[in-house]
Protein backbone atom coordinates (compact mmCIF):
# COMPACT_ATOMS: atom_id res chain seq x y z
CA UNK A 1 0.00 0.00 0.00
CA UNK A 2 1.31 3.27 -1.32
CA UNK A 3 1.34 6.98 0.41
CA UNK A 4 -2.02 7.54 -1.66
CA UNK A 5 -3.34 4.96 0.58
CA UNK A 6 -2.79 5.60 3.83
CA UNK A 7 -3.48 9.34 3.72
CA UNK A 8 -7.16 8.28 1.58
CA UNK A 9 -7.70 5.55 5.01
CA UNK A 10 -6.64 8.57 7.66
CA UNK A 11 -8.85 11.36 5.61
CA UNK A 12 -11.84 8.49 5.46
CA UNK A 13 -11.19 7.27 9.01
CA UNK A 14 -11.76 10.80 10.59
CA UNK A 15 -14.95 11.61 8.52
CA UNK A 16 -16.63 8.70 9.32
CA UNK A 17 -15.69 9.38 13.16
CA UNK A 18 -16.92 12.78 12.93
CA UNK A 19 -20.15 11.80 10.91
CA UNK A 20 -20.73 9.03 13.48
CA UNK A 21 -20.40 11.92 16.45
CA UNK A 22 -22.63 14.01 14.79
CA UNK A 23 -25.15 11.91 13.84
CA UNK A 24 -25.17 9.63 17.42
CA UNK A 25 -25.94 11.87 19.92
CA UNK A 26 -28.76 12.67 21.67
CA UNK A 27 -31.00 15.53 21.77
CA UNK A 28 -30.50 16.35 25.37
CA UNK A 29 -26.85 14.88 25.80
CA UNK A 30 -25.53 18.57 26.32
CA UNK A 31 -27.05 18.24 30.08
CA UNK A 32 -24.82 15.56 31.28
CA UNK A 33 -22.75 18.20 33.82
CA UNK A 34 -21.12 15.46 36.37
CA UNK A 35 -23.43 16.31 39.05
CA UNK A 36 -26.99 15.80 38.65
CA UNK A 37 -26.58 13.93 35.36
CA UNK A 38 -23.32 12.07 35.19
CA UNK A 39 -23.84 9.51 32.59
CA UNK A 40 -26.03 8.71 29.41
CA UNK A 41 -27.71 5.91 31.70
CA UNK A 42 -29.31 9.10 33.76
CA UNK A 43 -29.83 11.10 31.15
CA UNK A 44 -32.46 8.19 29.59
CA UNK A 45 -33.29 7.46 33.10
CA UNK A 46 -34.34 11.33 33.71
CA UNK A 47 -35.05 13.36 30.28
CA UNK A 48 -37.42 11.65 27.94
CA UNK A 49 -35.27 12.44 24.91
CA UNK A 50 -36.45 11.33 21.43
CA UNK A 51 -34.17 8.21 20.34
CA UNK A 52 -33.11 8.98 16.74
CA UNK A 53 -30.43 6.21 16.55
CA UNK A 54 -32.62 4.63 13.92
CA UNK A 55 -31.88 7.23 11.21
CA UNK A 56 -27.88 7.45 12.62
CA UNK A 57 -27.79 3.99 11.62
CA UNK A 58 -29.02 4.08 8.31
CA UNK A 59 -27.10 7.14 7.59
CA UNK A 60 -23.83 6.10 8.64
CA UNK A 61 -23.79 2.42 7.20
CA UNK A 62 -22.56 3.80 4.30
CA UNK A 63 -19.57 4.12 6.01
CA UNK A 64 -18.72 0.99 5.60
CA UNK A 65 -19.48 0.32 1.52
CA UNK A 66 -15.71 1.61 0.71
CA UNK A 67 -13.96 -1.12 2.97
CA UNK A 68 -16.59 -3.88 1.34
CA UNK A 69 -15.38 -2.30 -2.25
CA UNK A 70 -11.74 -2.78 -1.58
CA UNK A 71 -11.94 -6.00 0.71
CA UNK A 72 -14.44 -8.26 -1.84
CA UNK A 73 -14.33 -6.71 -5.22
CA UNK A 74 -10.63 -5.23 -5.99
CA UNK A 75 -9.76 -8.18 -3.64
CA UNK A 76 -7.07 -5.47 -1.90
CA UNK A 77 -6.30 -6.87 1.47
CA UNK A 78 -3.88 -4.75 3.59
CA UNK A 79 -3.32 -5.11 7.43
CA UNK A 80 -4.21 -0.60 7.76
CA UNK A 81 -7.69 -1.34 5.75
CA UNK A 82 -8.72 -4.16 8.47
CA UNK A 83 -7.25 -1.84 11.45
CA UNK A 84 -9.21 1.19 9.93
CA UNK A 85 -12.73 -0.92 9.59
CA UNK A 86 -12.20 -2.69 12.83
CA UNK A 87 -11.61 0.65 14.41
CA UNK A 88 -14.48 2.55 12.80
CA UNK A 89 -16.38 -0.23 13.30
CA UNK A 90 -15.85 -0.71 17.58
CA UNK A 91 -16.79 2.90 17.76
CA UNK A 92 -19.99 2.56 15.44
CA UNK A 93 -20.84 0.11 17.40
CA UNK A 94 -20.27 1.90 20.90
CA UNK A 95 -21.63 4.90 19.98
CA UNK A 96 -25.01 3.32 18.74
CA UNK A 97 -25.41 0.27 20.97
CA UNK A 98 -22.89 -1.05 23.78
CA UNK A 99 -23.47 2.71 25.42
CA UNK A 100 -27.04 2.40 26.01
CA UNK A 101 -26.65 -1.89 26.99
CA UNK A 102 -24.22 -0.76 29.90
CA UNK A 103 -27.46 1.26 31.40
CA UNK A 104 -29.53 -2.00 32.07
Amino acid sequence: MRWKGFTLGFIWFWLSIFLILLVSTQDKEWLIDGVDITNICDLMISIASDDIRDIGLAVTVPLFFPFFYLMAWKRQHHWFQYLLFIAIFAFWLWRFFLRYTVCE
